[in-house]
């Protein structure tokens, strides 16, 4: 009987000391949710390839035909896939998606609120000009444009512009655009236009969805990128 007594003790002690201990409360914290922009034109920025880089450069070739390792062939819109960029089209440009000529190359963040698409459009004779668009992510549509590179060429006359793309420690864009004009009169019948060639450049910021100019200076800006200069050959 005493044993029993003992027994039924120690189970009710240890019952009280089971309630005399404090629960301890796990708060759950509230995880903020990450908003995903989906913009109302996702198909057709679906079309154009995220990269990222510290420098690009961008060029126009004379025949896409005859180099397949091409990086800015892009893929082929259809007219009814370039609504959203129909209203920054040439009459060229335009005139050229009956030949499928408007092509999605790539896209990268310009910064927070702009999306940056490269593509190759129509120029007089084929889709040679490559152009850098700004899309607005808050207006959901192309607001500004630049050409970054073309090539050309006729009756002696030759033009080439080519660019790159350089991202700063602040993770800004400037343009380096380089354009190359040389004529030759040894196509001519009756010469009376001297062979000469000519080059300029151009430094271009982009800020808040536009392009601005910034340096026309050539003495300077031959300086500031020898370099990119003396490395290519135009």
């Amino acid at each position: 009987m005493m044993k029993k007594l003992i027994a039924i003790f120690v189970v009710l002690s240890l019952v009280s000391c089971a309630k005399e201990v404090p629960k301890t409360e796990i708060k759950k914290e509230k995880i903020p949710e990450t908003k995903v922009w989906v913009s109302k034109n996702q198909n057709f920025l679906n079309k154009f390839k995220t990269i990222e880089f510290d420098t690009l450069q961008v060029y126009s070739i004379d025949d896409i035909n005859k180099n397949k390792n091409y990086k800015f062939k892009g893929d082929s819109l259809k007219e009814n896939e370039i609504k959203p960029v129909l209203f920054f089209l040439s009459h060229e440009e335009i005139e050229g998606f009956e030949n499928a000529d408007f092509h999605a190359v790539n896209k990268f963040n310009l910064d927070n609120n702009e999306l940056g698409l490269i593509a190759r459009t129509m120029r007089e004779y084929w889709a040679s000009s490559i152009k850098l668009y700004s899309y607005n992510k808050q207006k959901d549509k192309i607001i500004s444009f630049i050409e970054l590179a073309e090539k050309s060429g006729d009756a002696g006359d030759s033009f080439d512009k080519r660019s790159w793309i350089l991202k700063d420690k602040n993770k800004n864009y400037k343009i380096f655009i380089w354009t190359h004009f040389e004529h030759d009169n040894t196509v001519e019948e009756d010469p009376k236009t001297p062979n000469y060639k000519e080059d300029n450049y151009y430094l271009v910021r982009f800020n808040q969805g536009n392009f601005d100019t910034i340096s026309k200076n050539k003495k300077q800006l031959e300086k500031q990128f020898s370099k990119i200069i003396k490395k290519e050959s135009l």
